[in-house]
């Protein structure tokens, strides 16, 4: 017996068969290349974000060590301050030997018992500012760098058991023929080694007097006392 199916196409199948058709097909193809593609967006992705990571890595290595680097430059260049500054110190004496050795010499005489110092130290000299507008006066040459200057101020610092020894290193100091505006700015109660003490600080002028100016100064002097031994005779 022949079957002759009249029905349409779409219904010739059984009703637990599907059928999707040609743009079915194309969905699920474009589905799956969907899925394909998301798929090797996000592998690329992880592998980009793993080499990022390896280089932040990396990085914080090298960040590291150049700190450690730096930290080596820094020490380094504190080493190299600290020697030039002795360096520049010891030329300073060495050419002005003679001058320094005189000022602190007459400076040890004038310390007198119960007075210990802690602190000699030089302060820069303010330098008055130049009048913008000008007052027609002629500006004296910069002094050079390896010259002293004709007065230094000077800070000094140190100890004392008894006021009376402070005075008294006081007043030596202005009797001095290299120290000059003596004032004691300041002075408080402490304790050393057990005992009740003073701590001082005392500024002046120091004058870098050269053997030259000595020699002037000791011709005046004896000049001032022959004269007056002169008068005294008349």
């Amino acid at each position: 017996m022949i079957e002759i199916n009249l029905l349409p196409k779409d219904y010739r199948k059984g009703s637990g068969s599907l059928s999707l058709g040609k743009a079915g097909v194309y969905v699920i193809a474009g589905s799956i290349g969907l899925v394909i593609l998301l798929a090797g967006i996000t592998f690329y992705q992880m592998h980009q974000l793993s080499q990022l990571e390896e280089n932040i890595n990396k990085a914080n290595q090298r960040a590291e060590m150049l700190r450690q680097d730096i930290r080596v430059v820094d020490a380094l260049m504190d080493v190299k301050n600290k020697i030039h500054r002795r360096m520049t110190a010891v030329e300073r004496l060495d050419r002005h030997r003679s001058t320094w050795v005189r000022i602190l010499a007459d400076f040890a005489r004038n310390v007198p018992e119960f007075v210990w110092l802690g602190e000699f130290k030089e302060l820069e000299i303010v330098k008055p500012k130049a009048d913008a507008a000008g007052d027609g006066k002629q500006q004296q040459p910069e002094m050079a760098s390896n010259q002293l200057p004709a007065s230094q101020p000077v800070e000094i610092r140190g100890y004392t058991f008894t006021l009376n020894a402070l005075a008294a290193f006081m007043i030596k100091m202005m009797r001095s023929d290299y120290f000059d505006e003596v004032e004691l700015v300041d002075s408080r109660d402490t304790t050393f080694v057990d005992n009740k003490a003073y701590t001082f600080m005392v500024t002046a002028n120091v004058h870098h007097l050269s053997e030259e100016d000595l020699r002037n100064m000791i011709a005046q002097a004896d000049q001032a006392a022959s004269e007056s031994s002169h008068r005294s005779l008349n």
